[in-house]
Order: C-alpha cells, then structure tokens, then sequence
C-alpha cells in the first residue's frame, strides 16, 4: 500500500510504502525477532515505525522476552501487590528490594528471574507473612496492620481490598449540587492531591481534606462546576470528601502519594503526604482557570497551620449550615470567603 506524507529526511510530500519488517533484538543474551510494519519512503528509502504499531519496539521485545522465559508482566506484578493493600515502598521493604526496583518493574522495567521468583511467591499469602514477619520492623504500625488485614482476608478466601474504617461511603456518582454538577473523577481528585503536595510546603490529612474542600467549591463559585466532582461532608473537623479513608487507600496503592507517620512535639501521631513514585502515570490536567483556583486556594491557605485551616473552615456558612455527618451543597459556594482575584 502506498500513500503520499510528509517524509521528514526529503523535507517534503512523499510516496510512502507500508511494509512489514523483521527486526532482532539482543535482551539479555537472547534474540528476539519482531515484525513490526514500517512506512518507507520510496525517494530516500529511509523507514520508521508506523504510528498505528502503537507501541514501543524496546517494551515489544521486552514483552516477547517474558512470555519466552514465563516472567510475571508489570500487569500482574501490580495485582499481586494491590492484592495485600500494599504500596510499592511497603512491598519493596518486605521483599528487600527498593521502592525504585519495584517502580521500574510496574513500569515496564524488565525484572531478573530471582526478583521474579520472589514476587512470584506472593501469589502466596503464607509467603507474604512470612515476609512481613522477617522484615516488618521497618514498617510503621499502620502499614503494618494494613498488610495483615489483606493476607488475612486473602487465607480466608475474600476476595476485594482492605477498606480502612475511616471510609465513610461510597462517592456519589451523580451530576448534582452534592456534586458541584460534576461527574466524579478518581484520576483528577488525585491530580488535585498531587498538586497540593507539590505546591504547598507541608500536607497534613487534615490540610488535605480543606484544601480540596475549598479548591472544589471555589471553583464552582467562579466556574459553576466543581474540579473533581468529589462531595463533602460535614464533619467535626471541617468539611472532607465524602470517601476520603477510601480514595486515601488508593492513591497509596497506585503510588500517587506516599503518606508517613510523624510525631509531633505535642506528642500527637498525624500523616504527611508526599507525592508519590507513580505521578508520572497519573493522566489528569487542569485548564487555565482550574489552575488559577487552585494557586487562589494554594496563596490563601498555604501558610495557615492545619489546625488554622481547620478554624477557617469553621466560620464557612457551608459548615456552619450542615447538619453533622450530611454532605454539603455547593449552593453554600456562593458566600465563601475566598476569591480568584483576576
């Protein structure tokens, strides 16, 4: 078949031919042949990879390589750890590997066959305890109690995550003022997340939860429509997303952020968020008027302690005119206190 494009190497429109062509690669000792369709020029003769191949030649042979040698694929390497609700720094610990060993195998990365076999062994959750009892004491008690709860679920057979006690409900999937007539989305609530950490000097789990608040309804008191289409609820502390504990969970899981322990000098125990080895992965963008609530928001708390933040939330009209527990109404927009100056 041929057609006229644009050839890059003549400058200018030409007949271009599509061929398949059959192509060696030398992984780690051994020959691997693909066949992989070129567009060739027939001015210049000079070939490259048909964009409708739709993948990386290098991440083909690296597959074809695996399937020969019977290696796990960073598909299944990931479901075996989400399967103990573990992210990639816990997993890493108990298997002693680094958390960029891991990282770079769910990427796409090609593991040797020792790291294999131990991966391959969790498939086991007898091996996952032995794991954690060998080499649990570098996990925080947290990380800890969450892994035991996933291997004893996966011995009784139950299939599903651990699902932390502080997930208060499911995040209504609707298009309504619970809302901010938005559809809710999972990968832009965690860009959100994403871009706090990166933005605001500390993230606590208490900042957190005010500053998506405040992101979301200042958004939809200048656009009329939320960021992320997250309700919140009003609870004691301030307003939070209706399913904070639940989406918290997952965003460990997929490495988006990593959140840590740390003890205050009151002798408090809180959570800091930092972002996570899977940002890169994380396909979520933000138009120009998002971004300008966002900074907005970021400007106007970011100095502010959380329990300040908290405080500021307090005198919100849409905390103060929320029953306890019930998820707030984005008509409460209309008379906060922040602002997108122009």
């Amino acid at each position: 078949m041929t057609t006229t494009e644009f050839c890059v190497v003549c400058a200018a429109d030409r007949p271009i031919r599509r061929e398949q062509d059959q192509v060696e690669y030398d992984v780690r000792g051994q020959k691997i042949s693909l066949s992989i369709p070129v567009k060739v020029c027939d001015e210049c003769g000079t070939s490259e990879v048909d964009e409708t191949y739709g993948r990386d030649p290098v991440e083909a042979a690296y597959a074809a390589y695996r399937e020969q040698n019977d290696l796990l694929t960073p598909e299944r390497i990931r479901e075996i750890r989400k399967k103990y609700h573990l992210s990639q720094k816990t997993f890493a610990a108990i298997l002693g590997m680094s958390e960029a060993t891991i990282n770079r195998y769910e990427g796409g990365g090609l593991q040797d066959a020792a790291h294999d076999a131990t991966i391959r062994a969790c498939e086991s959750p007898e091996f996952v305890r032995q794991q954690l009892h060998l080499r649990g004491r570098s996990l925080s008690e947290r990380q800890r109690t969450k892994a035991e709860a996933a291997i004893d679920r996966a011995l009784s057979g139950k299939r599903g995550i651990f699902v932390s006690s502080e997930m208060l409900s499911t995040m209504p999937n609707e298009i309504s003022l619970k809302t901010g007539f938005q559809r809710f989305s999972y990968e832009r609530y965690a860009a959100m997340v994403v871009w706090f950490c990166q933005n605001v000097r500390k993230v606590t789990g208490t900042s957190l939860n005010k500053l998506l608040f405040y992101a979301d309804f200042l958004c939809y008191k200048t656009e009329t429509r939320s960021i992320t289409g997250a309700a919140y609820r009003r609870m004691t502390y301030g307003p939070v997303p209706a399913d904070y504990g639940g989406l918290r969970e997952r965003m460990e899981l997929d490495g988006y952020v990593e959140i840590r322990e740390v003890k205050y000098k009151n002798g408090f125990v809180g959570e800091e968020y930092r972002i996570g080895p899977s940002v890169d992965f994380l396909d979520a963008t933000f138009s120009p008027r998002e971004l300008r609530v966002l900074q907005a928001v970021a400007e106007s708390l970011a100095r502010l302690t959380p329990r300040e933040i908290s405080d500021r939330s307090h005198q919100e009209s849409a905390w103060i005119d929320t029953p306890d527990r019930e998820l707030i109404s984005y008509q409460e927009a209309a008379s906060l206190s922040l602002a997108v100056h122009q």
